[in-house]
């Protein structure tokens, strides 16, 4: 695995630092495709074959996992999004959100109607959009290092280390601000660190129960998908504070996540490893 790190942390260092210059997100689309050329280096460096990367879909006897990771995924979302107005009503406001100004409503029908439309359409379209940037991570991440740090040690310890090294390899990116703001930099990789495990314990789960990596790759798309969609743009007028909610990065608007993936990692210890 050292050559796989190497390589990681090279990618890491040369595309933060584009992006640090420049501020064009698309090296930071390109580095979410360095994880799987890693791989791919690693396998031709170390003379390797390709056959335990996971890549067929088993998608048969597997729809439900496939169909939730694409569908549930936002409803989860939006859960955490209704219990954080729940507490803080006064922030609700939904003429006044970046949504309702952009198309230039001025009534709550006009606001729905758009709204009824708009949603299922991005939860559908969305996520295809992300599909190839989440192979460049899920490749690495759940098929490649997963299994191997699975053979050092138990399910449950491989699966948080796993999320935890995700989690890491953000920390120039959320340095630079994006995600947490630039305000409290050291405690935004704390938060994505605590992020990519709770995500990464829900993607492993999908992982071992699919044996293919595509369904991580699906679950992954759709929570990227959220960011065209976010709860404080659609029903905030004020910026929203990313550590709290309403958006799923924060304790509140992530705490669906956090729930189902308590629930995943208490059955680790029933799921065949690879």
């Amino acid at each position: 695995m050292a050559v796989f790190f190497i390589l990681i942390v090279i990618f890491l260092a040369v595309f933060s630092a584009l992006y640090y210059f420049t501020g064009d997100a698309i090296f930071l689309t390109i580095l979410m495709l360095t994880p799987a050329i890693s791989v791919v280096f690693t396998k031709l460096i170390c003379k390797q074959g390709f056959k335990d990367l996971y890549i067929k879909p088993n998608i048969k006897g597997n729809v439900k996992w496939y169909l939730s990771a694409y569908f549930l995924t936002p409803i989860i979302a939006f859960t955490g999004a209704i219990i954080y107005f729940l507490i803080f009503r006064a922030d609700l406001d939904v003429l006044g959100s970046k949504y309702a100004m952009g198309l230039g409503v001025t009534t709550i029908n006009e606001y729905v109607t758009n709204l009824l439309f708009t949603i299922p359409l991005a939860v559908i379209v969305n996520p295809i959009m992300g599909i190839v940037q989440c192979f460049g991570e899920e490749l690495a991440w759940r098929s490649f290092l997963l299994p191997r740090l699975n053979k050092r040690f138990s399910i449950r310890t491989a699966v948080l280390l796993d999320g935890v090294i995700w989690g890491v390899w953000h920390s120039p990116i959320i340095a630079m601000g994006y995600n947490y703001g630039t305000k409290y930099p050291f405690l935004g990789i704390l938060a994505m660190i605590a992020f990519c495990v709770v995500i990464g314990i829900i993607s492993s789960f999908l992982f071992y129960e699919t044996k293919s990596v595509w369904c991580p790759v699906v679950f992954h798309a759709a929570i990227n998908g959220m960011d065209k969609f976010a709860p404080s743009d659609l029903f905030m007028s004020k910026a929203a504070n990313p550590f709290i909610g309403p958006d799923l990065l924060g304790m509140i608007g992530g705490i669906g996540y956090v729930v189902i993936a308590m629930a995943m990692f208490c059955k680790m210890e029933n799921v065949k490893g690879t």
